[in-house]
């Protein structure tokens, strides 16, 4: 009786071992799984044909539509979410991609450096050596999604301009709002310069 109590004891024992090593196993493999699927881009090119793109901070004082203009239209892709209803009731805020402010300037960085690493020259555009500048706004809700985005200024570019649009998506979803911020939802004006080398 003592020899079955014991060998089944060792079972149990097993058992146990191995559920808690699949347990962390699983764990390990939940955890690594944002960094396994992160894209990694090579780092733009300097020099040679082209200067690739770099973002400054620039919100443009309102101006009347130039009728001699043909602007690729304000393309404004609003999430149809029940959250995102009932988060437009709460505060907002709109600020610079490259904003000094205290308050931002640590989160605005994250979001500068997952799209700078996906951000290149795109191979069209260089190729007929279509060159400008691209304002964009893209809108965050609090959980780090993409709400919205948009194009506030041409390039000139269909291509710049709609590469600009991409890229932003391709580099959500971002990292929640900082909490302290008591922000439903950040609005972010960017500028992303695309120069050939003379």
């Amino acid at each position: 009786m003592k020899a079955l109590w014991k060998s089944g004891r060792l079972l149990l024992s097993k058992a146990f071992i191995t559920a808690i090593l699949i347990s962390l196993a699983s764990h390990v493999l939940v955890l690594s799984m944002p960094i396994i699927g992160e894209k990694l881009s090579p780092p733009p090119r300097e020099g040679g044909l082209l200067t690739v793109v770099h973002l400054t901070e620039s919100i443009p004082a309102p101006r009347e539509k130039d009728a001699r203009q043909d602007p690729v239209a304000v393309r404004e892709q609003p999430a149809p979410t029940p959250e995102a209803t009932t988060e437009t009731m709460g505060r907002e805020d709109t600020v610079n991609l490259r904003s000094q402010d205290g308050r931002y300037r640590a989160y605005l960085l994250k979001i500068r450096k997952r799209i700078e690493r996906s951000w290149q020259y795109p191979p069209d555009a260089l190729q007929k050596k279509e060159k400008g500048t691209t304002m964009a706004k893209f809108s965050i809700n609090k959980n780090g999604l993409l709400s919205s985005q948009g194009v506030v200024s041409t390039s000139g570019s269909q291509i710049l301009d709609e590469y600009t649009l991409a890229v932003i998506r391709a580099a959500a979803p971002y990292d929640r709002l900082p909490v302290d911020l008591g922000l439903s939802k950040l609005h972010i004006v960017a500028v992303f310069h695309y120069r050939l080398a003379e």
